[in-house]
């Protein structure tokens, strides 16, 4: 706990600024300090995780999953290459934390625009920045692994449920129940998962939005800053957007494939003609079951992460940064100064 304390003391720091609102110090004072409060989350995310225990509860459940397969499949429990991708994609993440911060560490700031700042303060500073890297980039692993997890549970039950359907054997009572079980696993793996996981994709996605519009914002500013330093405020924007897409991309992928199973179900004429009503009222539990449960998280609680958010977010949010590149012409357009 301690150490998510001192987390919140370096968002105050980061969030510190003196410039006027729209100027560059104002700018690049969001730019990293939104996504300062987002490293806060992670570590509150990785504490919980641990404290409850969630990770060999899934597990748990996980293994109960797979055992309900109609035929085994051991690819499936590889995740050597995720885990490849993962150390691979953590070097860039890594390089634009340390960029901006040695660069102003080398010419006595915490921010180029800000003033020059006690070499203590720096120093903390860019070590937490190193910290940072390391606790979010084990928060987005197990995030990613879980996602992935039960993402190749559901579209391998698809393939298995679309086989049977051309088979024409979901009739049979005994296939019937078993997709019928193992659907009611995944689902209960799922609300599992999201009952931990949405502390972590409630709020980061929103402080990473907040840094992506000021990160846009900040592009009209390439004629006030040395080049080098432009090009690693943009490489910490194209980092903060591939974070985010990562979070964001795996979990709307995870609802199509939950769509699929509810067009299998409901498109299936193998039950119209049925005339064991067994049958037929374990077909209809299964219909209403994926209608009724719940099983997306949202963004603050209130924007579910769909296709339909992405592609809203996709468009809303960058041009909210050239809003204020407008708004910014429009005042030095008019006589005024930021």
């Amino acid at each position: 706990m301690v150490i998510i304390v001192l987390l919140f003391a370096r968002v105050g720091q980061l969030m510190e600024t003196k410039g006027n609102s729209l100027s560059f110090a104002w700018a690049e004072s969001n730019f990293f300090g939104f996504p300062a409060i987002f490293a806060c989350v992670s570590a509150l995310c990785i504490f919980g995780w641990t404290k409850n225990g969630f990770i060999p509860k899934f597990s748990q459940k996980l293994a109960r999953v797979r055992m309900l397969r109609l035929e085994s499949n051991s690819k499936l429990d590889s995740y050597r290459l995720m885990q490849v991708l993962a150390l691979i994609f953590s070097i860039p993440w890594l390089l634009a934390m340390m960029s901006w911060i040695v660069y102003n560490f080398t010419h006595n700031k915490i921010y180029y625009g800000g003033e020059e700042t006690n070499i203590f303060f720096r120093v903390i500073l860019a070590v937490s920045n190193f910290y940072i890297w390391y606790i979010s980039t084990i928060c987005l692993a197990v995030y990613l692994l879980v996602i992935l997890a039960v993402t190749r549970e559901v579209d391998y039950f698809n393939q298995e449920l679309k086989r049977a359907k051309e088979e024409r054997i979901l009739k049979n009572i005994g296939v019937l129940e078993k997709f019928d079980f193992r659907q009611n696993q995944i689902l209960e793996t799922i609300l599992l998962a999201n009952g931990s996981l949405s502390s972590f994709n409630t709020f980061a996605p929103l402080f990473l939005f907040y840094a992506l519009a000021n990160g846009v914002y900040l592009t009209s500013f390439m004629d006030s800053v040395p080049l080098f330093y432009f090009v690693m405020l943009m490489f910490n924007l194209a980092a903060v957007i591939i974070y985010n897409a990562f979070i964001l991309f795996p979990t709307c992928a995870l609802q199509e494939h939950l769509t699929a199973t509810n067009i299998i179900l409901i498109n299936n004429d193998e039950f119209e003609c049925s005339k064991d009503p067994i049958v037929y009222q374990t077909y209809r539990i299964m219909v209403d079951r994926m209608q009724k449960v719940d099983t997306r998280m949202a963004v603050i609680g209130a924007f579910p992460i769909t296709r339909n958010f992405l592609a809203a977010a996709s468009f809303i949010v960058p041009n909210l940064g050239f809003l204020l590149i407008m708004v910014k012409k429009v005042l030095i357009a008019n006589g005024g100064h930021v």
